[in-house]
Parts: C-alpha cells; sequence; structure tokens
C-alpha cells in the first residue's frame, strides 16, 4: 500500500486527520530519542560518579570530588546535601541541634525532584499523544462513514463506487492513529519505568548519604 498515494486520494478531512497524526507521530520519536539520550547520558554520568564516591569515606573527601558532583543527578544531590550539612555546622551551636538534621535530607529530596522533574519533561506531551491519536483516528473514521451516507443519501445509490471514498477515508485515519498510538505508548511506558527505577534508586543514595551526614554531625 502507498500510503502517499493513499492520502492524495483521500478527502480534505482524512488529508487534515492524517497531517495531524504525522506530526503526532514526528513529535513523539524526536521526544522518545531527546529524553533517551538524557537517561543514557545521565546513567553513563552518575556510574562513574558512583564509582569514585564508593572510595570516599569522609565528608571532606567527597566535597573533593570536584565537577563529578555537578554532571550528574547523585553528585547534585551529595553537592546539596553537604551545603546544607556546613550551613548547620556553621550556624548552630554546638552540640549541633539534632532535630535541625532533617533539614539536610529535606534539601536532598528537593533536588532529587527538580532531578525528576527535568528528566520526565516532555512526558506529558507524549502521554497526550498517545490519548488523542486514537480518538483522531476514530474522528476520522466517523466523518468517513457520515460521507459514505451522505453520497447514499444524495445519488441515491449504495453501489461500491457511491461508497467506496468514504469508507476508505475511514479505514486509513484508524490506521494512522493507531500507527501512531501505539509507538508513543511503549515509548511511554519504556522511559517512565527507567525514570521509576532512578527515583527509586536516588531515594535508596539519598538515604545512605543522610545517615552519613547526620554520624557527621553528631561527631562534629
Amino acid at each position: 500500500m502507498n500510503i502517499f498515494r493513499v492520502f492524495l486520494e483521500s478527502g480534505l478531512a482524512a488529508q487534515i486527520i492524517m497531517v495531524i497524526l504525522v506530526i503526532f507521530s514526528i513529535w513523539s520519536w524526536a521526544i522518545f530519542f531527546k529524553k533517551l539520550y538524557e537517561l543514557a547520558t545521565a546513567n553513563k554520568r552518575s556510574k562513574a560518579f558512583l564509582m569514585s564516591y564508593q572510595f570516599h569515606k569522609n565528608i571532606k573527601e567527597m566535597e573533593n570530588l570536584g565537577h563529578l558532583l555537578l554532571d550528574n543527578p547523585y553528585g547534585r544531590i551529595l553537592k546539596d546535601g553537604i551545603d546544607e550539612f556546613k550551613s548547620l555546622k556553621s550556624s548552630s551551636e554546638n552540640p549541633v541541634n539534632l532535630q535541625l538534621a532533617e533539614n539536610i535530607k529535606l534539601a536532598m529530596e528537593r533536588t532529587k525532584a527538580k532531578e525528576i522533574e527535568t528528566l520526565e519533561s516532555g512526558l506529558p506531551v507524549l502521554g497526550t499523544i498517545v490519548a488523542a491519536s486514537p480518538f483522531l483516528g476514530l474522528l476520522g473514521t466517523v466523518w468517513g462513514i457520515m460521507e459514505s451516507f451522505l453520497q447514499i443519501r444524495a445519488r441515491g445509490s449504495a453501489h461500491i463506487t457511491v461508497v467506496a471514498p468514504g469508507i476508505s477515508d475511514a479505514l486509513i485515519t484508524t490506521v494512522y492513529g493507531l500507527l501512531v498510538a501505539i509507538p508513543a505508548l511503549i515509548f511511554n511506558n519504556l522511559l517512565r519505568s527507567r525514570i521509576i527505577k532512578l527515583d527509586s534508586q536516588l531515594d535508596n543514595f539519598i538515604s545512605e548519604v543522610f545517615a552519613r551526614l547526620k554520624r557527621g554531625l553528631i561527631e562534629g
């Protein structure tokens, strides 16, 4: 089936719907590859950070991780946690009020929320494409069938040559809608599952870092 020929032979309404669906398709593929690249980059840099982090036992050494604190989600979370730790150490009386230690965890959780929000940008659009594409296809289906019945009424005949154009428009827009929605649904689920996994890993990292920094407050 030549999709370009089918497009040219379709009615105006079907052509408009197909153009919108093609735009949706290109948009969804662009979002998918962009987010896939961002996640792959974050994962690669995070691995480099974690390999270095595990050999740094005390807080002073963690501060000296340099650029590794700035180019990945784990590093930025650790940096904000250390900054809050240093702020507590410098502004509080000794011994430090351990109730304020929760501020360290809150600072890291705020940073984590920003990181996840950045990675999730674009996914609402992908979700909208998943939801809207089948309905656009269905709109084309209903429109095509309606045109077929209007032609039958106008010509007083249900011959195949009368109803074929409308039926063709009805079917092709349905196909277009599914061809856009199915890949977009797969992309959306795949990206969300990876982000959810990262979210869980960051939670574990925050708990570990918080325990170390809180111990640092106690030990002075």
